[in-house]
C-alpha cells in the first residue's frame, strides 16, 4: 500500500510522526516515580530512562540522515 503525498493520510501520517516524542515525553515524566517504586530504582536509574531516550533520538538522526540524503526520504519513512 502506498500512501499519495497530497492526500489526507498521509498528512495525519506526518503528524502523528511528530507528535509521537513529545507525547512519549509528556506520558513518561510523570511514570518515573513510579516506574521506580515498581522496579525499586533509584531515582537516578529511573532517570536514565529519559536520558536513553533522548539518546536514542539522538543516534537515530545521525544514522537515518544519511541514508535519506542518500536514497531520499520517502523510501526511508
Amino acid at each position: 500500500m502506498r500512501i499519495r503525498p497530497n492526500s489526507l493520510g498521509f498528512t495525519l501520517l506526518l503528524g502523528a510522526l511528530a507528535a509521537l516524542p513529545p507525547l512519549a515525553i509528556d506520558m513518561g515524566l510523570p511514570a518515573l516515580a513510579a516506574l521506580g517504586t515498581s522496579f525499586n530504582a533509584s531515582p537516578a536509574a529511573t532517570g536514565l530512562t529519559l536520558s536513553l531516550f533522548m539518546a536514542g533520538f539522538a543516534i537515530a538522526q545521525l544514522v537515518f540522515g544519511p541514508f535519506s540524503d542518500r536514497y531520499g526520504r520517502r523510501p526511508i519513512l
